[in-house]
């Protein structure tokens, strides 16, 4: 059972569509009613295997077992003026004659509850509502609190200027097969309104503070994104693909290894013959590690930009729990080497490699502007 958690003028009805058509014909419903109460969200997750519609109030506090929830965001900007578009061209809508009659700055003043954090809102609502205390004490507190397990409780979440790819992504990890990949539907046109949505556009890019939390639940999905893309992509639709063999750092016997596989600048080899891999700064770079039976993970790091060497951490990827991790310095040569215990992992797991940035030790000079900034090398992977 999939429900697709529709949020307005976000691209929801064409992803809808899009997916609907992997499934049987008559275990469907896309956009046909909205979910308003728990009981029709249990009687349409009964009737169906896919459907969609907008949510009602807390409609998935008690969601039935086994419900899997998706949605899409967009660009907060792009959202709003295709919302205010939407009400212009519908006249049965409650606010249609006030988008009318208002020039636009004049019409979000006056319906700023309405129409500013909408995505957030119609999220964190959908699990949840607020008590008349919490409104008083303000909605944005309460929304922030909530908006990262309401997050949580999605299995996807694509970003709209991403549909497309998220499409063939999802199809490749459910099995579900799709039609029309450039299927788009009920797009809220400019038409002769475009001078006015002008106006509208520049009245909200003036204005970030309203949609602070749109904004950045659009990065975090944004993110999410990103990452299971980066999951499928590396390990395959079943998890268990090989990584790339060009991110290989390290190769071992039945089939043991280290891959650098996102967020590490390109490898270098460097004259003395050693291979180095740079840090950031500001990433947090995933290493995948099949162990084959070794109990501990080695690097070393030579070179630190504004980076602590002592605050350089290995977390576990699954709950980002810190590894043990041992550090040493030797005195000769200034290289920091690193050891982890990775005996509590499993045959194949992923880690990612945390160093928060302290400060740029070294002054910003013109001919470093068009390269990437780094924050520490490491060389000599290995598992022992």
């Amino acid at each position: 059972m999939i429900y697709l958690l529709h949020i307005p003028k976000t691209a929801g009805q064409t992803l809808a569509t899009r997916l609907a058509a992997g499934f049987p014909p008559g275990r469907v419903s896309v956009l046909k009613t909205d979910v308003a109460d728990a009981a029709t969200l249990r009687r349409l997750a009964a009737e169906n295997d896919f459907f969609a519609g907008h949510p009602g109030n807390a409609v998935l506090q008690d969601a039935p077992p086994g419900l899997a929830v998706m949605c899409v965001v967009r660009d907060p900007v792009a959202q709003a003026v295709s919302h205010w578009r939407h009400i212009r061209r519908e006249p049965h809508h409650p606010l249609h004659a006030a988008s009318r009659a208002l020039a636009p700055g004049a019409f979000l003043e006056r319906f700023a509850h309405h129409m500013f954090e909408f995505q957030v809102r119609t999220l964190v609502t959908a699990h949840r509502l607020p008590s008349p205390a919490e409104r008083v004490r303000g909605i944005e507190f309460w929304l922030m609190r909530h908006l990262e397990e309401s997050l949580d409780a999605l299995r996807w979440i694509a970003p709209a200027e991403s549909l497309d790819e998220f499409c063939a992504l999802w199809a490749m990890e459910t099995r579900h097969a799709q039609d029309s990949p450039d299927l788009r539907i009920n797009v809220a046109t400019a038409g002769a309104e475009d001078g006015t949505a002008a106006a509208l556009r520049s009245w909200l890019v003036a204005h970030p503070e309203c949609y602070a939390l749109d904004s950045l639940l659009w990065q975090l999905a944004r993110r999410r994104f990103a990452d299971w893309r980066h999951r499928l992509l590396t390990r395959g639709a079943d998890g268990t693909a090989p990584p790339p063999p060009g991110q290989q750092a390290w190769a071992g016997p039945d089939g043991a290894g280290i891959w650098l596989t996102r967020d590490m600048h390109p490898a270098v080899l460097r004259t003395d013959g050693v291979t180095e891999w740079w840090v950031g700064p500001g990433l947090f770079p995933r290493l995948r590690v099949r162990r084959g039976g070794h109990a501990a993970l080695r690097f070393e790091a030579p070179t630190f930009l504004g980076v602590r060497w002592d605050r350089v951490r290995l977390l576990r990827g699954a709950d980002l729990g810190a590894l043990p991790l041992a550090r040493r310095v030797d005195e000769a040569t200034r290289v920091i080497h690193y050891e982890a215990d990775v005996t509590a992992l499993g045959a194949d797991e992923e880690l990612v490699l945390y160093a928060p940035e302290d400060v740029s030790v070294l002054p910003a000079v013109p001919l470093s502007w068009d390269i990437p900034r780094r924050g520490f090398a490491t060389q000599h992977w290995a598992l022992g």
